[in-house]
């Protein structure tokens, strides 16, 4: 298996993991806010591990998304991915619902809107 990929699992893994939490902390600031600083960093974190695997897998790395990545992932990754993805998007939805309009509300604002 790939350095890259089992990394960028680890980081999946850990972005769910703060998702669910933030799920239980969404209207009290003083728990979203570090949750958020965590989920920055692995977004990060990721970019940098999904440009890594796009020049691995063969695809463009400069446009390269988790989307991109799932598309092009050799096994056992092919099913890894979607699963993470899948995961991450039911989370995202349910804290799109429940996030409140504020500082909390703008800072997920951000993060959710940048490319997956």
């Amino acid at each position: 298996m790939s350095g890259a990929a089992t990394d960028l699992s680890a980081r999946l893994w850990d972005e769910r993991d703060v998702l669910g939490r933030l799920v239980l902390a969404v209207d009290d600031a003083a728990r979203a806010d570090p949750l958020l600083d965590r989920l920055q960093t692995l977004r990060l974190e990721q970019d940098v591990l999904v440009h890594a695997l796009a020049e691995q897998w063969g695809a463009a790395p400069d446009t390269a998304t988790l989307r991109t990545l799932e598309r092009v992932a050799p096994p056992p990754w092919d099913l890894l991915l979607p699963d993470h993805l899948a995961a991450l998007t039911t989370l995202t939805a349910e804290l799109d619902g429940i996030v409140p309009v504020g500082p909390v509300g703008d800072r997920w604002d951000r993060l959710r809107s940048a490319p997956r």
